[in-house]
């Protein structure tokens, strides 16, 4: 039996509440429920992974494969214990900690970045992936004007494809950005309402990604990173993106990816002239 050690918002509700769900895939390093109630996904997660609402962090380095769970197991979640097939599976849920993104209010009375920095921190950033990176050569060289979601759902391989990730990049972006501005600017609603609409383009995992993605609901290593992006302290940035670029074979580049365009976008557009300040 595993034990929790951290876990994410949306995770504890779903333990509190008392859910029943059903095994949806196991993998060396997640293990992935799904909720009948709600279709929607949660993930039990080794001891080195991020940590996201829907997530559960436990005291393994991998999922061994003599588990008596398989894919289809009935699962419980309870307050404190995690039961597959009528078995304890993950104890001590009451007693983990509790991981919740930053809030909105609390992201909007942070000190501003000036137009410098933030432009400065953005350029670096792109030289730095473009350097080191290994993302598809299409999301490399994408431009505004070339920019369509329904080109990048579903586009590339993996269980999270390439085209998903940058997407998720962009709408963390974007709602960060809004929380900037108080709430009162989103740079294209139109992206959020095509991406919602066609999350049927690509696969179960990749979908339950971008459905937290659309929401602004996203992880701690990316939090990490939105939050040094705006500072200057370069030291923290960089930190920050190798920590990303650890994720998958090109995962976490694709995301970061993602973020940098909306960022120069919202700066080409707003300027100085939004919560970004020349200086």
């Amino acid at each position: 039996m595993y034990r929790a050690t951290m876990l994410g918002k949306a995770f504890e509700n779903a333990c509190r509440e008392g859910t029943i769900a059903k095994v949806h895939s196991i993998f060396d390093k997640a293990v992935n429920i799904q909720l009948l109630k709600e279709n929607q996904l949660l993930t039990i997660l080794c001891e080195s992974s991020d940590i996201m609402s829907a997530g559960c962090i436990v005291d393994t380095t991998f999922f061994c494969r003599k588990d008596k769970i398989s894919v289809g197991s009935v699962v419980l979640l309870t307050p404190d214990i995690i039961y597959v097939s009528n078995l304890p599976y993950v104890c001590s849920i009451s007693s983990s900690l509790t991981w919740e993104r930053i809030s909105s209010a609390d992201i909007f009375s942070m000190a501003k970045p000036s137009y410098c920095t933030l432009f400065q921190n953005c350029c670096d950033l792109k030289n730095f992936l473009d350097n080191s990176g290994k993302s598809e050569m299409f999301l490399r060289t994408l431009t505004a004007d070339k920019f369509n979601p329904l080109d990048l759902i579903g586009f590339g391989n993996g269980l999270t494809p390439s085209g998903d990730d940058f997407l998720a990049g962009v709408l963390y972006a974007m709602h960060f950005i809004r929380d900037l501005c108080g709430g009162n600017y989103l740079c294209s609603p139109e992206t959020v309402d095509v991406i919602s609409k066609n999350l049927h383009q690509t696969g179960a995992i990749s979908r339950h990604f971008l459905r937290y993605a659309i929401n602004g609901d996203w992880g701690r290593a990316t939090e990490n990173f939105l939050l040094a992006l705006i500072k200057e302290k370069r030291d923290e940035l960089y930190g920050a993106v190798n920590v990303k670029m650890a994720y998958g074979a090109t995962s976490g580049e694709d995301e970061l990816r993602g973020c940098l365009f909306c960022f120069m976008e919202y700066i080409k557009i707003a300027g100085g002239d939004s919560f970004v300040h020349n200086s």
